[in-house]
């Protein structure tokens, strides 16, 4: 859009989503923040100030928490409520109002009045099914022109060459505009800095955010809901700031400089940042986050395996969500995975469980069953054992589509950083998106399987796994 151009990354970062005029009747730039939840190096707000400021209009802030939101629960609730807070302080900081509703069955909804009297909208792009298919709703019914922002990712999407088919192409194409756009956001930065809006008399519209609310208030909302109980809320894993400054700060003092040594073994206290829940969330931005590693004392030279897990492999799998709208599905797959495992549907599987057994790490295999029982605990899984658990479900479901299904249902319903492109093309990893295995087996077809003898092997593995049990 021509207003977002010379403001930094703004204009490579910006779409239309619909074909309808701006309102001369609006009374604000309305933002509605699904996921990208953060008041700091966020495009999406970046985006509106500009067209507020052009507009000479002040800025609204909408963020909503639906009780049927699937796989709703105690855990997720939480941690998205937390992040509400934490934004609406930010915001409150910068003298944004701020409006956020935990939207109950039968309450009168709150973003269709406040789409009446926008003159525009932003929201933040994002490539997962539930996220897509609930900002279409409102999108559909909206009269106003309403603007996608690539808000998750360092280089926006839309910067890079089409349908990208491996890992190695996707890091030289994505790897030689990074530099690009770091210098892009700052400029953003530096454009904005002096923009100031009208303030917004909020006496007519719905009042209420979560910036004042207490851990004890948050758990008393939650415990009214009509959702899911039985997954409590991860107290490894809080969603505030200060928790979120004290990982980057472990990260860059403990993890960064030994991290291609460490990475691999869970039973290490801090071999990862455990962040990917905040990302998830859009609580940090890949720009903020790459910041703090350049800023570090560590060299570039032990840096990089960090950098090429963070920006690589999450990277592309964005990308591929976003060319592969069924990337949560088993028809998904690569076609030489689907027919692999197809071929294999009818072998002997002697290890078969219930899905509640699955569920609660009762299986024939200690290994699996420690790592289930610590992201059932948890809400988190180490990554490099999520590898190992992705692939033995095939093992002990009765079809290959059952396996992955297992895989949705655990990733979407208990992990605090599920429902990602991430944690789906990982999973489409152990399924076989992959290089083929050294022959073909039962049950995994020419999908290679993984054993567990190199975890055992890491030191205090066997101890983590026997405390599991």
């Amino acid at each position: 859009m021509s207003l977002h151009r010379g403001l930094g990354d703004l204009s490579e970062r910006i779409a239309l989503a619909n074909a309808k005029p701006v309102l001369d009747s609006g009374g604000y730039v309305l933002v509605v923040l699904n996921r990208a939840l953060r008041g700091d190096d966020n495009p999406v707000l970046d985006g509106a100030i500009a067209h507020a400021h052009h507009l000479n209009l002040p800025l609204l802030v909408y963020s909503e928490l639906d009780e049927t939101w699937p796989y709703a629960s105690d855990r997720l609730f939480y941690f998205a409520l937390g992040a509400f807070r934490e934004l609406a302080k930010t915001l409150a900081k910068k003298g944004i109002v701020c409006i956020q509703q935990l939207k109950k069955i039968g309450d009168k909804p709150v973003l269709p009045l406040l789409i009446d009297r926008a003159a525009v909208i932003y929201t933040d792009q994002d490539y997962t099914h539930w996220d897509k298919a609930k900002i279409q709703t409102w999108i559909d019914s909206a009269q106003q022109s309403v603007f996608f922002v690539d808000a998750s990712r360092l280089v926006p999407t839309s910067q890079l060459p089409q349908k990208l088919r491996t890992t190695p192409a996707f890091r030289k194409a994505h790897g030689a505009l990074r530099e690009k756009y770091v210098s892009l956001r700052c400029a953003t930065n530096e454009a904005l800095a002096e923009y100031r809006l009208p303030s917004l008399d909020p006496s007519e519209l719905p009042t209420g955010n979560f910036a004042t609310h207490t851990d004890a208030d948050l758990t008393q909302l939650i415990s009214q809901c009509d959702i899911n109980h039985d997954i409590p809320i991860s107290i490894e894993h809080p969603p505030t700031q200060a928790e979120l400054q004290q990982r980057i700060n472990r990260l860059k003092t403990d993890i960064l400089s030994r991290y291609k040594w460490i990475r691999n073994n869970a039973a290490l206290e801090h071999s990862t940042s455990q962040l990917s829940p905040y990302l998830h969330f859009g609580m940090l931005s890949p720009h903020q986050l790459l910041h703090e590693i350049e800023s570090s004392d560590v060299p570039k030279t032990y840096t990089w395996k960090f950098r090429d897990e963070f920006l690589t492999w999450r990277e592309w799998s964005h990308h591929q969500a976003f060319h592969n709208p069924a990337i949560h599905t088993f028809d998904g797959l690569s076609n030489s995975a689907k027919k692999t495992l197809l071929a294999h549907a009818d072998d002997n599987r002697p290890e078969l469980r219930t899905k509640e057994q699955i569920l609660y790490g009762e299986t024939p295999d200690p290994t699996w069953n420690a790592a289930q029982k610590e992201w059932l605990h948890t809400g988190w899984l180490h990554n490099n054992l999520r590898m190992y658990w992705s692939k033995q479900l095939l093992r002990f479901t009765d079809s290959p589509q059952s396996a992955w299904d297992m895989a949705c249902y655990i990733n979407d319903y208990i992990s605090l950083d599920g429902r990602d492109p991430a944690t789906y093309a990982s999973m489409q990893w152990a399924f076989g998106n992959a290089k083929p295995g050294y022959s073909e087996k039962e049950i995994y077809g020419w999908v290679a399987p993984k054993s567990d003898r190199a975890i055992l092997k890491r030191k205090g593995m066997k101890e983590w796994i026997e405390a599991r049990q």
